[in-house]
């Protein structure tokens, strides 16, 4: 995923939780016994990233758009298993090191793949979230890009979903992302976390 198209897809993800699913909140039970599931999520928060150089310990800080995408089945009453994407996006972060410090003119991006779990709390439908996977991270300025050998992603979330349909919830929630890459150049790890604010849409 490059770093322009995630924006993009945050946008269509938004519009699509907006528009898909029904207004009005359906009576009767609703529960999360099997099935195939589907979390669709996307949020803004921050992030922070650092690398340690010969020059001193580099840092990248922002405001960053988050990508976060769960797709699997219900195996059992309340608990469900599932491939997740993720990612986030930051425009024209900070940049320090050292006694330096500016705006980096271009993009930062992170995205990857994981295997995750999800379990709800009924009936108060609120769930917890893990996922862990490999993923990378890719700069863009100008004409030049660099990017990042695969390394560790672990994305946790916690949220509340309100039924709105036989087979769709809304909800929100805080979603926290740890990430660790290989630089490439050097033998050192841009590491750091990603927190944001998400809205979601499930289909169960």
């Amino acid at each position: 995923m490059s770093p322009r198209s995630l924006l993009p897809a945050i946008a269509l993800l938004a519009l699509t939780i907006a528009t898909v699913v029904p207004s009005a909140a359906i009576a009767g039970p609703q529960d999360h016994a099997d099935g195939f599931f589907l979390r669709l999520a996307t949020g803004m928060g921050g992030v922070r990233s650092s690398i340690d150089t010969e020059d001193g310990e580099m840092k990248i800080t922002g405001v960053a758009g988050d990508l976060n995408v769960a797709i699997g089945a219900v195996i059992r009453p309340d608990l469900a298993v599932h491939g997740t994407l993720y990612g986030w996006y930051a425009s024209e972060p900070d940049v320090e090191q050292g006694e330096l410090s500016g705006e980096l003119d271009g993009d930062v991006t992170a995205s990857g793949i994981g295997a995750g779990l999800t379990y709800y709390l009924m009936p108060a439908n609120v769930y917890l979230s893990a996922s862990v996977g490999v993923g990378s991270m890719e700069v863009d300025f100008g004409n030049m890009k660099a990017e990042t050998d695969s390394g560790l992603l672990l994305d946790l979330s916690v949220g509340k979903e309100w039924w709105v349909g036989e087979k769709w919830g809304l909800g929100a929630g805080l979603g926290l992302q740890y990430h660790s890459f290989p630089d490439g150049d050097i033998d050192e790890n841009w590491s750091g976390l990603t927190y944001c604010l998400r809205f979601s849409a499930t289909m169960n």
